[in-house]
């Protein structure tokens, strides 16, 4: 009997060792975007709600900005109204009290600490931003910034520092995202000279706006390529998915309905790896809001229309196995949990039926349309051969 178990584990393994060498699904999502926003306030439950009757879709992501001086207490109210509707939390977290010398040399590790136990506490899935735009010039921990405190160097120690804390409280809720400015702007800014590593980092993520001629700096109306191809073709190398964590356009200087129309037109058909939209929806520098004007509102309805049916987020399971088991395992059942996740499809037993499903979502992570969550056994945000090998060792186990 143990020796049939090995062959049937083996026999799992050699079938998804195949998929992972010719796979059948597409690593990243080209139709249906995740769509998030800056609301131009913190997210309220009734905020939320009026912006996503305003776009006529529900919100996937919503974002936030906070300090180093801000609890993870202090804004738990606006992350519970995130996840009551069904959205993620994108936080971007700015360090003006630090610059990143001071963060890799640890002067600011309690605070970081804290924010790790409370997240961990929290318990949800929470995309985090730290040290944004460092290939600019404007913020304290920016490569660009005066005084040339910042290197590349010290940006990856800062990056590995903040990370290195959380997963030592085991806060492994918390998804990291590496951002670039669309433009490096100041002494010795670049793309990509200040990337964490792949180990730091679970997204890419890129700002840009097309400020029109509203700045007296000479700004100039601009396409989607002019201001996203270049940091674009930066990354795309990287084996990871990409959002545009903050964008918009002016009304000032051309029609930013045809622009947003021509934009969305760009990704789907160009842009492979961005699976994400955050619009900064905020009458600020100029009026970047979707609503600017009816005209930008329905271009920017029509163009974020989900191409399937269902309005369900795209991590909740949409498929019911068609087939069931074929045969009777011989094993003696060892787990008498009826809420197994290897069970996949809940008809009592870990076989084949299981192991397909995972074939069928195998190598998508979370933001693909192929991915599953009730497959992602052990919610790492990936379908891959971890989740086999979990469910390799309890095949042909009776769940009762």
């Amino acid at each position: 009997m143990f020796k049939q178990k090995k062959l049937s584990i083996l026999a799992v393994i050699i079938l998804l060792l195949c998929i992972t060498l010719f796979p059948t699904a597409e690593s990243y999502a080209v139709g249906d975007l995740k769509v998030g926003a800056w609301l131009g306030t913190e997210p309220t439950d009734n905020g939320i709600k009026d912006f996503n009757q305003l776009e006529n879709r529900n919100l996937d992501i919503a974002h936030m900005f906070i300090n180093w001086s801000t609890n993870f207490d202090s804004i738990k109210t606006y992350a519970n109204a995130v996840y009551a509707n069904d959205a993620i939390l994108l936080l971007t977290w700015e360090p003006w009290e630090y610059d990143t010398v001071q963060i890799m040399n640890g002067n600011a590790d309690s605070y970081i600490r804290k924010m790790a136990q409370d997240m961990k506490s929290y318990g949800k899935e929470i995309w985090l931003r730290p040290l944004h735009e460092a290939n600019g010039n404007w913020y304290p921990w920016a490569i660009g910034y005066d005084g040339g405190k910042n290197t590349n160097s010290t940006y990856i120690s800062a990056f590995r520092h903040i990370v290195d804390i959380f997963r030592s409280e085991g806060a492994n809720n918390v998804k990291w995202i590496f951002n670039i400015n669309c433009s490096n702007v100041g002494p010795n800014t670049s793309y990509t000279g200040h990337y964490p590593g792949d180990n730091y980092v679970d997204y890419n993520s890129i700002d840009g706006y097309n400020w029109g001629t509203t700045q007296s700096w000479g700004s100039t109306w601009q396409s989607f390529d002019e201001i996203f191809l270049s940091p674009y073709n930066s990354l795309k190398n990287y084996n990871k998915q990409i959002l545009i964590a903050e964008w918009a356009s002016t009304e000032v200087g051309g029609n930013k309905a045809q622009w947003i129309t021509d934009s969305f037109n760009k990704i789907r058909s160009s842009y492979d790896k961005i699976f994400a939209e955050v619009w900064f929806s905020h009458n600020k520098e100029t009026d970047w809001r979707i609503n600017s004007s009816e005209s930008a509102l329905n271009a920017y309805k029509n163009a974020i229309k989900k191409t399937s049916a269902s309005p369900t987020p795209t991590n909740s399971p949409t498929r019911t196995p068609t087939y069931t088991p074929t045969y009777t395992p011989t094993n003696i059942p060892t787990n008498t949990s009826n809420s197994v996740v290897e069970d996949i499809n809940k008809d009592g037993v870990i076989n084949m039926a299981d192991v397909m499903q995972i074939a069928l979502s195998f190598n998508s992570v979370r933001g693909n349309p192929n991915y599953k969550s009730i497959v992602d056994l052990n919610n790492d945000g990936a379908i891959n051969m971890s989740d086999v090998i979990m469910c390799a060792l309890k095949f042909n186990t009776i769940v009762l």
